[in-house]
């Protein structure tokens, strides 16, 4: 890695877990390279004119901008299923940060079959369990290849080929458990920002954010959040979804969730 983004990740570090402006010297003495103040302050210097660092005060140190912490957690947040050990692991790793965190765990049961009821009514049989939905010939052909899957897998990938509302249905008939953690967070970030406090709290909140957004990293402004799918043992499947400001500390769940794999 190159010298200059050694010391903007050291950076993004050290503010994520102290979110105030951080001097060269503060950085020196922090680094795993020795390196001069007067060398970091010339990469500052370039990082800000790059606009990943930005100069608060005058006398001040710096801080990563958005941009820069975009990167980061692009490059970080990239694992899309943890295995764990047990549900109460889960509830462990959601209650002990500070982030809004909510989840839900599904019946883990199997698409065992299909029933057509004279072209009218579609029924997907998930073992002693029956869901009837409108006959449609186009989905049942596609479900017909997704006899035998996990009924979690099932509704994810209706969704991925944007046949959201059934997998919703699926995902409803088939809900267990929902939980949600910290809404506090959530609730500053709707005072910090109006527009995206009408456009998303009550989506979030309900779950449906949950439900319906794909894995991986979604950003608003300076706004993370990060959807992934649980397995626990072979007991369950549900999906996850972390929400917070760009600069709290997302790495500490993936470490808990990694500490608690099964």
């Amino acid at each position: 890695m190159k010298k200059k983004f050694l010391i903007l990740e050291k950076l993004i570090e050290e503010y994520i877990a102290n979110p105030e402006p951080i001097s060269s010297k503060y950085l020196q003495q922090r680094l795993p390279i020795e390196v001069s103040s007067a060398t970091i302050r010339y990469y500052f210097k370039q990082l800000t004119e790059n606009g990943y660092l930005q100069k608060q005060h005058v006398s001040s140190g710096r801080v990563p901008s958005s941009l820069a912490l975009k990167n980061y957690w692009r490059n970080r947040l990239k694992q899309k299923e943890f295995a764990l050990d047990s549900q109460e692991a889960l509830d462990r790793v959601c209650s002990e940060g500070d982030l809004f965190c909510e989840y839900t765990l599904y019946e883990n049961r199997t698409l065992s079959g299909l029933e057509s009821y004279q072209d009218r009514f579609l029924i997907l049989l998930f073992e002693d369990k029956e869901l009837v939905i409108p006959y449609n010939r186009s989905i049942e052909r596609f479900l017909r290849r997704l006899v035998g899957k996990q009924a979690a897998d099932v509704a994810n990938i209706l969704q991925e080929y944007d046949m959201v509302a059934l997998g919703r249905k699926i995902k409803e008939f088939l809900r267990e458990d929902f939980k949600i953690y910290h809404i506090d967070e959530i609730v500053q970030m709707a005072a910090q920002d109006q527009a995206w406090a009408d456009a998303h709290l009550e989506y979030v909140l309900s779950g449906k954010k949950l439900a319906l957004e794909r894995p991986g990293v979604t950003f608003y402004k300076n706004f993370l959040s990060y959807k992934f799918y649980v397995s626990i043992e072979k007991e369950k499947k549900g999906e996850v979804l972390l929400l917070g400001q760009l600069y709290k500390d997302f790495t500490r769940y993936t470490q808990n969730l990694q500490r608690s794999a099964s």
